[in-house]
């Protein structure tokens, strides 16, 4: 695109960097043509500054739309992407590109050629300007990719990296693998003709069990997620292999503070001790990532830990675990579930951050009902049922 080497079209760019985007629209709206470009160029760097870091470093990285970088995998995760490809792949394609991030990642992280596939022309332009920008070893091919993988010989590539759209025409969201474009299990042939491994990143929202089961070949499933929510799931397939079905593939949870990986069998043969917890020890929920893969007693067991109940997936020690993949806080009080302690605690605590696991009221009815406020640094009140099916009130350090 022409714009690419508009030397005035990026120094308006800088110079303007720190204005405001909707006031520059306003006084720039018509003087050149390529204003509303240009605009956004500041918009997209403000808005996924953090998301983006390593790109936007780059004074000439380019946004052909808003959309592209909502949509694009974040540097954080696009180092994850990257650490998933096994040493030894020597030809490897981003089936998906959009905005290239993860075709750029890894092809600076592992030093090997890959090819990125666009369908949309103004996107693989951009992408084709961004690597040569960054310096990343990507050639761009800008086709729909069941077109591109019926254009190339058998066996053509080692790894597929693919993360399929999951909004549909309306621009509504989808969540199962035949929603998403393209769908997976249709391309399964063609892919298993071209590809030997490959890589898909998937929704959150998926059950871990029927994806295994939806995903025959899967060597190994990531669940993804910071403090707050599990991001993706990517499971890994060998479109080669031919797995016995007692195979087990290998489940990896990555959190803000380690990883936890593990197969369904030990999960199934785990024990796990349960306890009612008490004032001085402390608390643990497991990090989101965590959750959605449910290793529940394998937790309990692997970290000496003691589980609430079976539902609730709370864990308690005496003293704090380092490694444990999840917050940890700990505990001041532990109260009955009784209107008597309901009437005394907003007393007590004036300050409240309430929540509720397997607990018979909801957390928001809960902090209703206490008439709780919130604010940085306020205890914490888990609303949880212990053994053998007791509701009780749990007072945590805030942090």
């Amino acid at each position: 695109m022409e714009i690419f080497d508009d030397e005035r079209f990026w120094a308006w760019v800088e110079a303007h960097n720190n204005d405001d985007p909707a006031k520059l629209r306003l006084a720039w709206h018509g003087r050149e043509p390529w204003i509303d470009d240009a605009v956004r160029q500041i918009e997209c760097r403000r808005k996924y500054r953090r998301k983006l870091q390593y790109e936007i470093s780059y004074d000439r990285f380019y946004f052909p739309t808003s959309l592209s970088g909502e949509q694009s995998t974040g540097d954080e995760l696009a180092r994850i992407h990257a650490a998933m490809i096994p040493s030894g792949a020597h030809t490897i394609v981003d089936l998906t590109s959009g905005l290239g991030v993860d075709a750029m990642t890894i092809a600076r992280a592992t030093g090997v050629h890959v090819v990125a596939v666009e369908r949309d022309s103004v996107v693989s332009a951009a992408l084709r300007h961004n690597a040569g920008v960054v310096g990343a070893d990507v050639e761009t091919i800008c086709a729909d990719c069941r077109d591109y993988l019926e254009s190339v010989p058998d066996g053509r590539f080692d790894i597929a990296f693919i993360d399929p759209a999951r909004r549909d025409a309306d621009g509504g969201r989808v969540f199962g693998i035949r929603d998403c474009e393209p769908d997976i299990l249709t391309m399964l042939p063609l892919l298993r003709r071209k590809v030997r491994t490959l890589i898909v990143k998937l929704s959150p929202m998926l059950d871990v069990t029927r994806t295994l089961r939806d995903l025959p070949g899967t060597t190994d499933l990531w669940s993804l997620g910071s403090s707050t929510e599990c991001k993706e799931i990517v499971a890994c397939c060998d479109l080669q292999a031919d797995i016995s079905g007692d195979y087990e593939p290998d489940i990896h949870a990555v959190t803000p503070n380690g990883e936890i990986s593990f197969r369904l069998g030990e999960e199934a043969c785990a024990e796990s001790k349960y306890g009612t917890p008490m004032a001085g020890g402390w608390l643990y929920e497991p990090w989101p990532a965590v959750m959605k893969v449910a290793p529940w007693r394998l937790l309990s067991s692997r970290y000496g830990m003691v589980q609430l109940h079976p539902n609730t997936h709370l864990y308690y020690s005496l003293g704090p675990v380092s490694d444990f993949p999840g917050e940890g806080r700990r505990i001041l009080e532990v109260l009955p579930f009784a209107s008597s302690v309901l009437k005394q605690l907003p007393r007590r605590y004036s300050r409240m951050q309430v929540a509720a696991r397997n607990f018979p009221m909801a957390a928001n009815v809960l902090s209703r009902k206490l008439r709780a406020k919130e604010g940085h640094g306020a205890p914490r009140l888990m609303a949880a049922t212990v053994v053998p099916d007791t509701p009780v009130l749990i007072v945590l350090e805030g942090q």
